[in-house]
């Protein structure tokens, strides 16, 4: 296993089934033409640990992994989509910036996937992660970080 892999195990073993307390989410649909709806979702939470902001990166590149996971080709970016691509540092960094006391990050399309997501953690483990065009996937991110199942047996 290259150590690029394991980093990114080690980070994920490290954040899922972290404690998050939801303090507001907000959904929106807006129609755009003919069948067509755009759709934005802003959820703030809280990392209830003793010292939250060691889970900063964690939580960070967790959140990024799931909406790169979870995100497919939409319009053009289907020519640039390759069906095999991973999650990488690489991609990872490229969205990373530090602003105003607050380690960001931002991605729009990546290996031809459209992931529209920002993701802020600000001093204190407040966390704002932002998604365009998602639905309410981040719900479900949310639910597996908190190493939570999504799925219920049909009775």
């Amino acid at each position: 296993m290259s150590i690029e892999k394991a980093t990114a195990f080690k980070l994920l073993e490290e954040t899922i089934g972290v404690p998050i307390k939801i303090l507001s989410n907000e959904y929106e649909e807006f129609p755009v033409g003919d069948n067509q709806v755009n759709s934005y979702q802003k959820i703030v939470f809280q990392i209830e640990e003793e010292e939250p902001d060691n889970c900063a990166i964690g939580i960070i590149f967790t959140l990024s992994l799931m909406s790169f996971t979870y995100s497919a080709p939409r319009g053009y970016s289907e020519n640039l989509f390759i069906p095999d691509e991973e999650w990488n540092f690489s991609y990872f960094v490229e969205g990373l910036r530090f602003r105003y006391g607050s380690i960001c990050f931002t991605s729009d399309y990546v290996s031809g996937r459209l992931m529209k997501t920002d993701i802020k953690f600000e001093p204190g483990g407040k966390v704002t992660l932002i998604t365009r065009n998602r639905a309410r996937g981040a719900e479900r991110w949310l639910l597996n970080l908190q190493g939570k199942k999504h799925i219920q047996q049909v009775k």
